[in-house]
């Protein structure tokens, strides 16, 4: 083996993924978590649109080791107000429930909707600080 590395910024996306997120991380992953990582292995996603079809607000997230991580939850802002978020998050929620996920779990800023998802049943499990204007990283769960 060769004692001589290079580190660089020239890779291609595709190549990053296939080297790094596939080949290398997942499969390691895979590993350690006896397959457990891709189950159920799911993308769930939801939108919401106005009486003329336009997206006016979504929801997504990604199911692994029997949770789902709610990666995207957005509404428009002339249309905040009217639950639809918690609509949006509760179909989510439902689904991967129903696909045996057993915990929700995000990330948000403090400038983003942190109590939002404290109403919704989730609980703070890790801040971190140091961010400029005092803003701050919420990590929260829920038990589905």
């Amino acid at each position: 083996m060769s004692t001589h590395v290079t580190i660089s910024s020239q890779c291609n996306e595709e190549d990053f993924l296939s080297a790094v997120r596939i080949k290398g991380l997942l499969k390691y992953n895979m590993h350690q978590t006896a397959g457990k990582l891709k189950v159920p292995d799911m993308k769930i996603v939801r939108v919401a649109r106005d009486e003329q079809g336009v997206i006016i607000g979504g929801a997504s997230g990604s199911t692994y080791l029997s949770s789902i991580e709610i990666e995207v939850l957005w509404v428009d802002e002339a249309y905040r107000g009217r639950h639809i978020a918690t609509r949006l998050l509760g179909e989510v929620e439902d689904e991967a429930r129903v696909a045996g996920c057993r915990l929700s779990h995000l990330v948000t800023y403090s400038f983003q909707a942190p109590q939002f998802y404290e109403k919704q049943g989730y609980s703070i499990c890790g801040v971190v600080d140091g961010f400029p204007d005092h803003i701050k990283l919420f990590m929260l769960k829920k038990s589905l």
